[in-house]
């Protein structure tokens, strides 16, 4: 009889924790719960096309960037620079003041620190607790170059380390 191994997939257990994250109330007094997704630009843009028609939009999202390298152990997976994408759509009119005011202030910035206090008291994720936060207002445009999305959107980019282990998922506490 040999050693069983459970591959951990990462996805399914960013999964686990980001359906915990509590509701929350955008500026307009409108509930919202993130919504969590993955893949490579490509992809983003085929969900973003896909939900076009939604009423409900995906708003705010968290979206984990691929390709990502993991380093497996029997029972912990290790990232380094794993990058999550907060971004909620915006408007293209809004000067930077108003971009802080309602969307990083209102949302993204209150999402960060949701998922920083779900990773800390999560027991099956760890993390040195740095985290490299970049605002990216008019996401995927640099340098007068073509947006990266198919939606406008002022974001944050999250990029730090992790181990996410196989253990079951307790309730986190928000509170």
């Amino acid at each position: 009889m040999g050693v069983v191994f459970d591959t951990i997939i990462v996805e399914n257990r960013l999964e686990e924790i980001f359906n915990q994250l509590p509701i929350m109330t955008n500026s307009k007094g409108v509930d919202f719960k993130p919504v969590f997704k993955f893949g490579d630009e490509f992809e983003l843009n085929a969900f973003l096309r896909a939900s076009k028609g939604d009423a409900k939009r995906p708003y705010p999202l968290i979206w984990l960037v691929y390709p990502y390298t993991e380093d497996h152990t029997r029972t912990v997976v290790n990232i380094e620079n794993m990058v999550l994408v907060l971004a909620t759509v915006t408007n293209s009119s809004y000067n930077n003041s108003q971009r802080l005011k309602e969307n990083y202030e209102k949302i993204l910035i209150p999402l960060y620190e949701n998922i920083k206090l779900a990773f800390l008291r999560v027991n099956i994720l760890s993390t040195d607790d740095t985290y490299n936060m970049i605002k990216f207002p008019n996401y995927g445009r640099e340098d007068g170059a073509e947006a990266k999305t198919i939606d406008l959107w002022d974001a944050l980019k999250i990029t730090f380390n992790c181990a996410i282990n196989n253990n079951c998922i307790r309730q986190i506490k928000f509170t």
